[in-house]
């Protein structure tokens, strides 16, 4: 996670002993609360801890919590057990400890907190140390809520050291391959690496196989807006190429080793107030050939297609 890491010290002094709620005795510093960061790479921040009390303290875990917009983990998880695992009394630590990223999507500034977990024993879970902290992210290409400029056309442009966000779900990184859905004003299109597919004005349903060579979405094109609901043109893309679909398609599924695809077809399906609602009976098709029986490979049937 630290390789390609900008390192940056941050500048916030807090003495955290006088809050209640915290277990006294420990002593945290960050050179700043607030932070402004590029899309890449991952931004290290330093911090330095120091043990107030006349007894040893166990730091056992570091956690990172912020808003939508950027997300955190620790630096390098062996430090909890190499040398931060012990601060006997009066001794300091200092260097890197938590590195964060922004998100691909969300505001273009979190707010959150740094805790520093641990107690008198090496088995302690107690909240020793909340350092508040605020970031900026450095898009030209959104807003500060998040939304992208008028004009903006999706771009392939992540590395495989920060291809998914933890809560991104039209994502996944596979065999070195990373392919995600990448955003514009009013576009999308599928990434695979640096290489883009066909814009559509909405993809849903990414479908990766096991081993990333077939891809499967989606497409929504031709949208008109009607009050509170949206209508579309669907399409089933199968490896880049649209496929007949003689129904609305929903609920995309794709066989593990990506030589099928299912989903269930109705007669029309719009959004409302971005909820997906479908009229008309559900018919099941099996790379585009109407069945009664689900495969095998499909999991939980019932459950995906009713």
């Amino acid at each position: 996670m630290t390789i390609g890491a900008r390192f940056l010290r941050t500048s916030i002094f807090l003495v955290l002993s006088a809050a209640p709620a915290l277990a006294a005795g420990l002593q945290a510093t960050l050179d700043r609360d607030e932070v402004t960061m590029a899309m890449t790479p991952p931004t290290v921040l330093a911090a330095t801890l120091r043990n107030e009390s006349s007894a040893p303290l166990y730091v056992t875990g570091v956690k990172v919590l912020l808003s939508d917009g950027a997300w955190g983990d620790v630096y390098n998880p062996a430090l909890l057990h190499e040398r931060l695992l012990k601060l006997d009394a009066g001794q300091s630590w200092d260097g890197p400890l938590v590195v964060v990223s922004p998100s691909h999507r969300g505001p273009l500034v979190a707010k959150g907190s740094i805790h520093v977990i641990g107690g008198n024993t090496p088995a302690s879970a107690d909240l020793l140390a909340s350092i508040p902290l605020q970031l900026t992210i450095a898009d030209p290409r959104r807003s500060m809520d998040g939304t992208y400029d008028r004009g903006t056309k999706p771009v392939c442009d992540r590395t495989p050291d920060h291809c998914c966000d933890p809560s991104e779900s039209s994502c996944t990184q596979v065999g070195g391959r990373c392919i995600y859905v990448a955003e514009g004003y009013d576009r999308q299109e599928v990434c695979i690496d640096s290489q883009t597919e066909k814009s559509y004005e909405h993809i849903s349903d990414l479908q990766v196989s096991t081993d990333a060579r077939h891809v499967a979405y989606i497409g929504s094109s031709s949208c008109l807006l009607e009050g509170a609901e949206e209508h579309c043109q669907r399409a089933v893309v199968m490896d880049g190429k649209e496929v007949p679909a003689p129904e609305t398609p929903s609920h995309l599924a794709l066989s593990p080793d990506g030589s099928h695809y299912a989903y269930s077809g109705r007669k029309t399906c719009l959004l409302r107030h971005g909820e997906e609602i479908c009229t008309g009976p559900s018919h099941f098709y099996l790379d585009g050939i109407q069945v009664k029986t689900p495969p095998t490979w499909l999991p939980i049937p019932a459950l995906q297609f009713k």
